[in-house]
């Protein structure tokens, strides 16, 4: 009689030591490789997600200033600024408790663009200090703040300037500019110049 050679097979069908290594070191390759692109996708995702928001952030602050800008008031006394700062009288919707005509102020504090708040009084005197943060507190539109500069046309004829001064033709000092124009860097990135111009420049009220 011829033996069985279930002996044979049964060694056939199993596996050796150095089959069992190679394919748990493959294994590990490919479970290392999966992990790798999940870790590299987790982080594209977070960098997307920062992008994403910061864009968003410099979007909703171009709007506010472009706007309030545009609805500064025009009246004599009640715009003011240099090459650091913005100071000009707007309407505004309700911010905390605060709505209506406000003082508001523009300007970098260490690396952060402030904006400034305080209620604006029609029978006061434009000269005197407003009361900065007496209703609302001072908010940071952007923080990572690198450079802030504020330039100013008096006139479409004339070029830009660190002041809004005396145009020289009898116009009052604290009156509107013909345009603004804001330069903001944050993050290692140039915004876009925020130029803004002003329907009712140089009036005397």
């Amino acid at each position: 009689m011829r033996r069985s050679p279930r002996g044979v097979r049964g060694r056939q069908a199993g596996m050796t030591l150095v089959e069992v290594t190679v394919a748990s070191v493959i294994f590990a390759m490919i479970m290392l490789a999966v992990v790798t692109a999940m870790r590299t996708f987790g982080q594209s995702y977070d960098r997307l997600q920062q992008a994403t928001a910061l864009t968003s952030q410099k979007r909703e602050v171009d709007r506010f200033l472009r706007q309030t800008l545009r609805d500064a008031l025009p009246e004599s006394g009640y715009f003011d600024g240099a090459a650091g700062w913005l100071e000009w009288v707007a309407p505004i919707d309700r911010v905390g408790s605060a709505g209506g005509l406000q003082h508001l102020k523009l300007e970098s504090r260490g690396k952060d663009l402030m904006l400034h708040f305080a209620p604006f009084d029609r029978f006061g005197d434009p000269q005197d200090e407003p009361d900065w943060g007496a209703q609302v507190q001072s908010v940071a539109l952007h923080s990572g703040l690198e450079r802030f500069r504020v330039a100013y046309r008096l006139r479409p004829d004339l070029g830009w300037v660190n002041t809004p001064e005396s145009q020289g033709d009898g116009t009052p000092e604290g009156v509107l500019p013909w345009a603004v124009q804001l330069r903001i860097a944050a993050i290692g990135q140039e915004w876009p110049p925020i130029v803004v111009a002003f329907e009712r420049y140089g009036t005397r009220q």
